[in-house]
């Protein structure tokens, strides 16, 4: 191959190990299709480069094991190139896209463990980026965010909900002789009937209040009626957090912001950019990643639509003076 034909042929192999990346990603996700994994198939078809973009990440991917020896498969010798500069760089770019895969996919394979289980247990539940509004049996209606998984129990005259994961809004039918509980692991909210939101964060639970009154303890006991310990009673723009050492709380709360997740939209008021991108991790498919510790504890204030990750991505690199890298539709580096 002479210096013009590797020219042309180094953003295509640069093209073709994205598609791959994007394509092995997507693969690891619960939610993929048949329809996904014939296209794929396809795809793997398409020519033998496509093939070899494919078995060359899975290689980089087994080899990470050992990074000195991926990192000599990653950059090609250049005795075998005729420009090593470019070629070094496109390996470097290939071996840093497949080291972030195998970052991000390795923390999601880590939390599919407990997600599987939830999954299994649970009576609904939504993949990342989804939103679906439920009728429960009593009447009530249940709003869930993306990656939130319910178990339901309306059994004997219960009402309760178990939020194993994620987060809901309810709008609860009032029914005095029956209490409404959500339990959300840490702690568990009860009401007769009203509007809020229950949100559950590993060893934490938020609940905010948009309407009525709603009773929010840590570890209450498995009656609905029987009196709850150290609990505490929110109003209307309101919110608690129950964790390990009780129910902190009540604290003001903008239903504007707690609730703009069921309007297609994420707000953030003076917000660090680790806690914003943990929030944009609960709402989209895939991971964005960020590489940068000192933009850590950055402030981040607006309002975004969820459907427009790019003008996220603009704002923050405006604002902020990050640069966000798209590896895949998948996996997004801020450095």
């Amino acid at each position: 191959m002479d210096r013009q034909d590797e020219q042309r042929s180094g953003p295509n192999e640069d093209r073709l190990f994205s598609e791959a990346n994007a394509w092995f990603f997507r693969l690891q996700a619960d939610d993929h299709t048949p329809a996904e994994r014939a296209a794929f198939a396809a795809w793997l078809a398409r020519s033998p480069a496509h093939t070899r973009a494919f078995a060359e990440l899975e290689t980089l991917l087994h080899d990470l094991k050992d990074p000195a020896r991926a990192a000599a498969r990653a950059m090609p010798a250049p005795a075998r190139i005729s420009a090593p500069g470019q070629a070094r760089i496109a390996g470097f770019r290939r071996f840093a896209a497949a080291l972030a895969i195998l970052l991000a996919v390795g923390g999601i394979g880590l939390w599919q463990g407990p997600t599987r289980y939830q999954n299994a247990i649970a009576d609904e539940v939504t993949s990342l980026g989804q939103r679906r509004m439920l009728t429960l049996p009593d009447g009530s209606r249940a709003e869930m965010n993306g990656d939130t998984a319910l178990a339901l129990d309306f059994q004997g005259g219960e009402r309760r909900v178990r939020l194993l994961r994620g987060e809901a809004w309810f709008q609860v039918v009032r029914d005095p002789d029956h209490p409404f509980v959500v339990d959300a692991g840490a702690g568990a909210a009860r009401v007769l009937g009203t509007q809020f939101s229950v949100r559950r964060d590993d060893d934490r639970t938020t609940v905010t209040v948009g309407e009525g009154l709603v009773e929010v303890a840590a570890h209450p006991g498995g009656n609905a009626h029987a009196p709850w310990p150290d609990s505490i009673r929110l109003r209307p723009g309101e919110s608690a957090e129950a964790g390990p050492l009780g129910v902190t709380g009540p604290q003001a709360a903008d239903p504007g912001v707690a609730f703009a997740w069921r309007h297609g939209q994420i707000v953030f008021r003076q917000q660090s950019l680790a806690s914003v991108i943990t929030a944009l991790n609960r709402q989209w498919p895939g991971r964005v990643v960020l590489l940068n510790d000192e933009a850590a504890e950055r402030v981040v204030s607006g309002v975004f639509a969820l459907d427009r990750p790019d003008a996220v991505f603009d704002a923050l690199e405006r604002g902020l003076g990050v640069h966000a890298t798209r590896i895949t539709p998948y996996l997004t580096l801020l450095r």
